[in-house]
């Protein structure tokens, strides 16, 4: 299964005053799908934490909504 597309989300966090990014290939252009099935995965953690890059995590149980922001093209092997 291929991850072509990088689709970045916005996340309204409970607890921190700004949402956040986070950034996940999926093999899906479409945002609507994209967007269910980052949902679903996010649901899927329950208390553990999403990496956000290097530096930070949070609890996947505090997420509160999430926005789909854009998608971009992948390289192509």
């Amino acid at each position: 299964m291929e991850h072509r597309f990088l689709h970045t989300f916005r996340l309204t966090v409970e607890g921190l005053a700004e949402p956040i990014e986070f950034k996940m290939f999926l093999e899906v252009d479409d945002s609507a799908e994209a967007t269910d099935t980052f949902a679903k995965y996010v649901a899927r953690q329950e208390d553990d934490f999403l990496p956000l890059g290097e530096t930070g995590a949070v609890r996947a149980n505090r997420v509160l909504r999430i926005d789909h922001v854009r998608m971009e093209e992948g390289p192509t092997n």
